[in-house]
């Protein structure tokens, strides 16, 4: 007598690959929107670290913390924009620039996925300063744009006149 052995026939292989194939189409585009939108909300939460850090420093030493743009991690730039990377710094001489006394508190590098990130203002376009009060110098806004075309909403980092920032989602104007 033989017995007979478990298996897959030929048909029920592809019918079963088929089915795969479908599912796969529908989720992927919804993974990657879901990787864009992951991405945004760190980016944006990254940014929120370094000015809430930024004004507690300032307050705990009672001295001017300042947050600046870098293209190289060590010194502060005005060219470009805040995804080339950013440095949380004590900035006890000329405003915005990193000098002889002043301590490097925090270095983040390059954003990743190709974002833009702008200031609204030319002050907060090249760097953000906080006092010993923990109020900032001025308020704006900061635009964190995904890249084109834009699959998801981009994200505008505020920050108020007492120096808080919070997240806009969606932002107040379109990304570009």
């Amino acid at each position: 007598m033989q017995t007979k052995q478990p298996g897959f026939t030929l048909i029920e292989l592809i019918i079963t690959l088929a089915i795969a194939a479908i599912l796969m189409s529908v989720a992927v585009p919804n993974y990657r929107i879901f990787v864009l939108n992951n991405r945004m909300a760190t980016q944006a939460n990254d940014f929120i670290t370094a000015i809430g850090l930024a004004r507690s420093e300032a307050i705990k030493r009672g001295t001017r913390v300042s947050i600046c743009k870098s293209a190289d991690s060590t010194n502060c730039t005005t060219s470009g924009n805040w995804a080339q990377g950013w440095i949380v710094f004590t900035d006890t001489g000329t405003v915005g620039a990193i000098g002889g006394t002043d301590e490097i508190l925090q270095v983040h590098g390059p954003l990743d996925g190709g974002s833009s990130f702008i200031g609204n203002t030319t002050a907060i376009n090249n760097n953000i300063a906080y006092g010993p009060s923990g109020y900032g110098a001025l308020a704006g806004t900061v635009k964190l744009c995904p890249p084109s075309p834009a699959a998801v909403e981009g994200r505008d980092i505020v920050i108020s006149n007492t120096g808080r920032a919070h997240v806009l989602k969606p932002p107040a104007t379109a990304c570009p």
